[in-house]
């Protein structure tokens, strides 16, 4: 009998064992939760998540292990179509799916084989391997590239299809008509158009600021543009201590003060409308500084959601149109959205043997308004698709809308360089950024490291000089 029960016992024993050495082996949901984080973490730089059109350096890391389609039959006698999924727009395994249903209930015949990859020069290189082993995907990404709209224009005019005489037909004019004019001229280069507009819902349009109704009517006969208009207004406010929040900090947030945006690494003066180098200017580093100041006595704030509205906000300034959360503050343009050239989201690669079955299938997709919006938004929604529609048909061409600067590898890469250490020389005006509320904490040494960055700070003008040259002739030619 005992020895039965230590049997018995002995077994648990092993079980036990086994069981907790899977439970080592396989990390738990709690290894990443939010109780885990220390007081403080880093605080991103802008360069990651501005100018959400495109053309930041991006992510080099490759391709992505192939996610077969297991909706597939895969054997019928249907043609296979390989559509490379990027990160931006990125189909999940519901929408594949809806896309493989939807194309089947229109009596298209073919079958989808989705592979996902990600992007830059190991993407590039994986499609040179398809190419040259005769199995190049049909439908492509076109982005994301270590430089951006730069590197994505090379490969696009190289690998894509021009889709002019497609939208000519009765099918494609379903498909151009599915978006708007200013859209396509977002798409078009060297007067050609090579891949689909692309909508995607965290897509910002104009830099908005949201001042408290309290501060309304002085806001409105004082504010000239200016930060420092802006930090008078705030003086004269009747709250106990005025605030001026911003949801980030970099170049894109602060440079409207100056009338400027960015986009494509490039600073453009919107009065002039000429490109400046604002990277070392006094008037960037002036503003900088006023800024930090604030950040001192806590009269600005960054990094700070929407959250922190309230009666001592005075004013709050983000790239989001606040619903609910905005009530009691009015909402003024900062800096209205240009539609600069943009790399759109999929083409049909140029060296496809089902080029004709491609295009049936980019077209019928992305002129039904649930698969493109399932496509951009993530989920299917008509109404938001239908709002954005209109809401774009408000802006119209400005001479940026289209224009690609022509410039050389190692002029691209200077500017990349600059404006990069440009934000994260701003991005050290904090030094991290409390877990909790995400507000950033400030760093007093900034001044020290602004002077210091300044004092080594490398030369643009001659790129810009260039680009200014070819935006002259390029307007010549597109007076819109």
């Amino acid at each position: 009998m005992k020895k039965i029960t230590w049997f018995y016992i002995s077994l648990m024993l092993i079980c036990a064992a086994l069981t907790a050495c899977r439970e080592k082996s396989e990390p738990s949901e709690s290894d990443d939760s939010v109780a885990s984080l220390s007081s403080t973490e880093a605080a991103p730089s802008e360069t990651a998540m501005n100018e959400a059109d495109s053309s930041l350096p991006e992510m080099s890391s490759g391709i992505v292990e192939t996610e077969k389609d297991t909706t597939s039959d895969l054997s019928n006698d249907s043609p296979h179509l390989v559509w490379a999924v990027g990160l931006s727009p990125y189909i999940d395994a519901k929408a594949r799916a809806e896309i493989i249903s939807f194309l089947h209930k229109n009596g298209i015949d073919c079958e989808i084989d989705f592979v996902d990859v990600e992007g830059g020069e190991t993407y590039r290189t994986w499609y040179e391997q398809q190419k040259q082993n005769g199995t190049p995907p049909d439908i492509m990404a076109v982005a994301p590239w270590q430089y951006g709209i730069y590197d994505a224009v090379d490969f696009i005019t190289a690998e894509v299809l021009p889709l002019d005489d497609y939208l000519k037909t009765e099918t494609g004019k379903r498909l151009q008509d599915s978006y708007c004019d200013i859209e396509w001229k977002q798409v078009t280069i060297d007067g050609k158009i090579y891949t689909v507009p692309k909508r995607m819902r965290q897509r910002s349009y104009d830099q908005y600021i949201y001042v408290n109704d309290r501060d309304k009517n002085a806001f409105e006969e004082s504010f000239d543009g200016s930060y420092e208009s802006l930090r008078q207004i705030c003086e004269g406010s009747t709250a106990e201590r005025p605030i001026i929040g911003s949801d980030s900090l970099g170049s894109a947030r602060l440079c409207p003060f100056l009338g400027f945006i960015c986009r494509n690494s490039l600073f453009y003066d919107t009065a002039s409308k000429t490109f400046d180098d604002l990277c070392g200017d006094d008037r960037l580093k002036d503003l900088l500084l006023d800024v930090h100041s604030d950040m001192m006595t806590g009269r600005f704030v960054s990094w700070a959601s929407s959250d922190i509205l309230a009666d001592d906000v005075f004013a709050y300034i983000t790239d989001k149109q606040l619903n609910g959360s905005a009530a009691g503050y009015t909402r003024y343009v900062l800096s209205p959205y240009v539609f600069t050239i943009n790399s759109g989201a999929f083409g049909v690669c140029a060296f496809s043997s089902k080029q004709e079955l491609a295009l049936q299938v980019l077209g019928a997709c992305f002129s039904d308004p649930e698969i493109a919006s399932l496509i951009g938004y993530g989920e299917v929604s008509v109404e938001e698709w239908d709002k954005e529609t209109e809401m774009i048909k408000t802006y119209t061409p400005d001479k940026l809308t289209g224009f690609m600067p022509e410039l050389s590898k190692e002029d691209i890469e200077k500017l990349y360089r600059v404006y990069q250490m440009n934000d994260k020389t701003i991005g050290k005006m904090i030094t991290s950024r409390d877990s909790i509320s995400g507000i950033g904490i400030v760093n007093p040494n900034f001044p020290d490291i602004l002077e210091s960055y300044s004092a080594d700070l490398e030369d643009n003008s001659e790129i810009y000089d260039k680009i200014n040259q070819q935006l002259e002739e390029w307007t010549k030619d597109h007076d819109y």
